[in-house]
């Protein structure tokens, strides 16, 4: 996808103020049908598949047998099956993690991702442009859940989700298709004040709605609960792999490390992998750092270990030219109005 198309920081603050859509055509998609696809797949991954009928989702994760985080992804209930979302850093991994299983029982695993390309409206008036580009009226429809439409002459799948902490919709559509649609957003979008956005825009974004992303602030050495995407988990729906890591953590009350949200004093933006201190201790370290062009103030993303994470906690960031002063604060940094 592209760094940008503008200035990244006027990008950043349109989709505040108004809307953008950004390309995300590199994730990936795996469609999972047959007679036993709900008991396999309620079977891989965190979150409770049963739940899902025709036109629901749900945000998930695949685990190792240890409980670590294999990848991140969304599931999206479909009339004959589902629809697995995956992150373009881990899309392959997963296809061939889940394919093998295929030839156990009556279910089929196929990778579509030609056919569900995917472009996101992000913004406080990503439902206005929605409704300008949409053929059919846009339901109210809750985070993660989808409905089925035209845009600019083709068939698109349109799920409710936020990348940014704004309001959004990923728009699903085939390969072929990716070029009228966009044109047609931006045309359609233009008296939203609609802006093309790319990935550094996107990063900014992210960080001040403390959204962590696989590879980056989450890889296979964390466990789940340290993200802090309880909602990603289902803590009654029974085994599937990982669950007994999750079923631990929880009994036990607390997590070893987490993922936590850091003000920083200083004008100093921290680099990943930045030592985090408290009294002469290393009790962390930075995964994602930026100036915020939203709140003009730095902020990190780090994992502390227990007893460091509460917020108000006063620690120390060691960068490579000084020590910068931070204190633990809510997620997310940024708050819509």
């Amino acid at each position: 996808m592209a760094g940008g198309y503008s200035d990244s920081e006027m990008e950043h603050l349109a989709v505040r103020d108004n809307v953008g859509v950004v390309d995300l055509s590199h994730h990936g998609a795996i469609r999972v049908s047959g007679g036993e696809a709900t008991q396999f797949l309620n079977g891989m991954v965190t979150n409770n598949v049963k739940e899902l009928v025709s036109g629901a989702g749900l945000r998930a994760a695949f685990l190792t047998g240890h409980g670590k985080v294999r990848a991140f992804c969304r599931i999206l209930g479909l009339d004959d099956g589902y629809l697995v979302i995956t992150d373009p850093g881990t899309h392959e991994s997963v296809f061939k993690y889940v394919f093998p299983f295929t030839y156990a029982g009556d279910f089929k695993v196929e990778d579509v991702s030609d056919s569900y390309r995917l472009l996101s409206v992000q913004g406080s008036k990503s439902h206005l442009v929605m409704k300008e580009i949409c053929f059919e009226p846009v339901p109210l429809v809750n985070e993660h859940h989808s409905f089925f439409t035209l845009i600019a002459g083709h068939r698109a799948l349109v799920a409710r989700a936020s990348h940014t902490g704004e309001d959004g919709y990923d728009i699903f559509v085939a390969r072929n298709a990716l070029a009228d649609v966009w044109d047609f957003v931006l045309l359609k979008g233009r008296f939203h004040s609609i802006v093309p956005f790319g990935l550094r825009a996107l990063d900014s974004l992210r960080i001040e709605a403390g959204i962590p992303v696989y590879g980056v602030d989450v890889d296979e050495t964390n466990m789940m609960l340290e993200a802090g995407l309880a909602d990603a988990v289902s803590f009654t729906k029974g085994c599937y792999t990982g669950q007994e890591a999750v079923a631990m953590a929880t009994y036990r009350g607390h997590v070893s490390k987490k993922l936590v949200g850091l003000a920083v004093s200083s004008s100093l933006v921290p680099a990943p992998g930045d030592v985090i201190r408290k009294d002469g201790k290393n009790i962390g370290a930075v995964t994602s750092a930026l100036c915020s062009p939203s709140l003009a103030s730095v902020i990190a993303l780090a994992y502390l270990k227990y007893g460091f994470f509460e917020v108000g906690t006063t620690v120390e960031i060691q960068t490579q030219e000084r020590t910068s002063d931070s204190r633990v604060v809510d997620l997310p940094f940024y708050h819509k109005t």
